[in-house]
C-alpha cells in the first residue's frame, strides 16, 4: 500500500478508514437483510449500481494518486469516500431484502449522499481556485524564463537570439523608411588562449569589462549583444556609413582602455544594403573581421 501511495500516509489512512467502513456496513447489511432470490433481482438496476460503485472507487483512488497532502485533499477524500460507501450500499440493496420496520440501512444509504456531494463540490471549487493560482505562477515563470533566456548570463548583455529579433524588426523599418542601419562587430583578440592560460574566471572578467565599455559607448537607440564566446555585435539604427566608422573606433578605444593591456579588441563595421538578408549581413561582418585580422597579422610580421 505504501508503494502505491509513497510518502502519503494521509492517503493510506483515508483508504484504510474507507475500506474498514465498507466492511462494517457490508457486515451490518448482511446481518439485517436477507439475500434475495436470483429471480427477484433487477439485473438492469444491479449493473447500473455496480458501474456507479466502480466509478466512485476509481475517483477515490485517482484523488489519492494525484492530490498532495492538505485540507482540500481531506475534503475531497471524505466526500468521494462517503459517496463510494453510499453507492456500495445501493448495490447491496439490489441483492438484499431488509425488514420493512428497519430503516437503518435506508438512512445510511440516503443521508450521507448530500453530505458527500457538498464536500466534493466544496473541494472541487477550492481545487479549481488552487489550479488558477498555480497556472498564474506557471505563466509568470514561463514569462521570466522567456525574458531571461534573451539575456547572456555572463555579460548581462542581450543574447544572439534577441539580436536576431531586433535585427529583423530594424531591417523592416530600414526597407520601409529607407533609413540607414549599421552594425559593428567587436572581437577580443586571443581570447581563447587567454582563457586557457588564466582560467574561466579571468576570461569572464575580461568579457564583462568589454560589455561594460560597450554600454558606455552606446547611444540610447543602440543595442549591444553577445554574438559568440569572444565576439559582440552592436546594432546602430539610423547610422550612415560615415558615422558608423566613428562609433566603431570609439568602441574599440573604450574596450581597449577597459582591458588595460591584458587583451585587445578588433572592430569592423558595415551598413546594411536595402533588402539584404540577415544571413548575408552576418557573413559580410565575419568576412570583414577575417580580413581585418589578416591585415593585423601581416602588419605585425612586417
Amino acid at each position: 500500500m505504501t508503494r502505491l501511495f509513497p510518502n502519503q500516509k494521509q492517503h493510506v489512512v483515508s483508504l484504510s478508514i474507507t475500506l474498514f467502513a465498507g466492511v462494517l456496513l457490508t457486515l451490518l447489511a448482511f446481518i439485517i437483510g436477507d439475500l434475495e432470490p436470483m429471480s427477484a433481482i433487477d439485473w438492469m438496476d444491479f449493473v447500473g449500481e455496480a458501474a456507479a460503485t466502480i466509478m466512485a472507487a476509481i475517483w477515490f483512488v485517482l484523488l489519492m494518486l494525484c492530490r498532495p497532502r492538505g485540507w482540500v485533499t481531506i475534503l475531497l477524500l471524505i466526500g468521494s469516500g462517503t459517496y463510494w460507501l453510499t453507492t456500495w450500499l445501493d448495490l447491496l440493496d439490489e441483492l438484499l431484502a431488509y425488514p420493512p420496520d428497519n430503516r437503518l440501512l435506508a438512512w445510511l444509504e440516503s443521508l450521507p449522499a448530500p453530505i458527500s456531494m457538498f464536500l466534493l463540490t466544496w473541494g472541487l471549487v477550492v481545487w479549481f481556485s488552487e489550479q488558477q493560482a498555480v497556472n498564474r505562477q506557471l505563466k509568470q515563470r514561463e514569462h521570466f524564463h522567456r525574458e531571461h533566456s534573451l539575456i547572456d548570463p555572463v555579460t548581462q548583455l542581450y543574447s544572439l537570439r534577441y539580436l536576431l529579433v531586433q535585427l529583423s524588426r530594424e531591417a523592416l523599418l530600414h526597407d520601409k523608411r529607407e533609413q540607414p542601419l549599421s552594425m559593428v562587430m567587436v572581437d577580443i583578440d586571443g581570447f581563447a588562449h587567454y582563457n586557457r592560460i588564466h582560467g574561466p574566471r579571468q576570461g569572464d572578467q575580461a568579457l564583462n569589462e568589454v560589455a561594460a565599455a560597450l554600454e558606455v559607448a552606446l547611444r540610447e537607440t543602440d543595442l549591444a549583444c553577445r554574438y559568440t564566446s569572444d565576439r559582440f555585435v552592436v546594432l546602430l539604427p539610423d547610422t550612415p556609413p560615415h558615422e558608423v566608422s566613428v562609433f566603431s573606433q570609439l568602441m574599440e578605444d573604450c574596450c581597449n582602455t577597459a582591458l588595460k593591456g591584458k587583451l585587445k579588441v578588433t572592430t569592423v563595421q558595415l551598413t546594411r544594403q536595402k533588402e539584404e538578408p540577415e544571413q548575408a549581413l552576418f557573413e559580410r561582418l565575419n568576412q570583414l573581421l577575417v580580413s581585418a585580422k589578416r591585415s593585423q597579422s601581416q602588419s605585425e610580421v612586417a
